[in-house]
């Protein structure tokens, strides 16, 4: 029973450590995003088959363009953020999503979808 234990809590720390790291990006990205004027930002997100990406970034106002760097850390940022709601999601038929940033309020909002499958299946045997 220790072993469970262990690893329970073990997967407890690993959970605040991830979303003390994933507070500490929230408010560093705020602050740089918010000094170049960008008032939101978009991340669109899939996955499946055991993998997955950010499909794109939207920058509002659309005048103003990331750095590179800048990009793909608010694109980790989005992924990181999207998959602790979602964990699993890029496996088999997967999900996809759209998480929304509103720099101005600080509030984040994520449309998450998971696809499936749905089988319906009837048997007549001995007629």
């Amino acid at each position: 029973m220790t072993q469970a234990t262990d690893f329970y809590a073990q997967m407890l720390e690993s959970q605040r450590r991830a979303s003390e790291e994933r507070g500490e990006t929230r408010a560093a990205l705020l602050s740089e995003l918010r000094a170049f004027g960008v008032t939101s930002i978009e991340v669109q997100y899939e996955g499946y088959g055991d993998s997955g990406n950010v499909e794109d970034v939207v920058v509002t106002p659309d005048t103003i363009t990331l750095t590179e760097e800048l990009r793909r850390r608010v694109e980790d940022f989005g992924w990181d953020f999207a998959y602790a709601l979602s964990p699993g999601f890029e496996n088999n038929e997967g999900g996809y999503g759209e998480l929304t940033w509103a720099l101005e309020t600080d509030k984040i909002d994520v449309s998450h979808s998971n696809r499936y499958i749905e089988t319906n299946t009837t048997e007549h045997e001995g007629l």
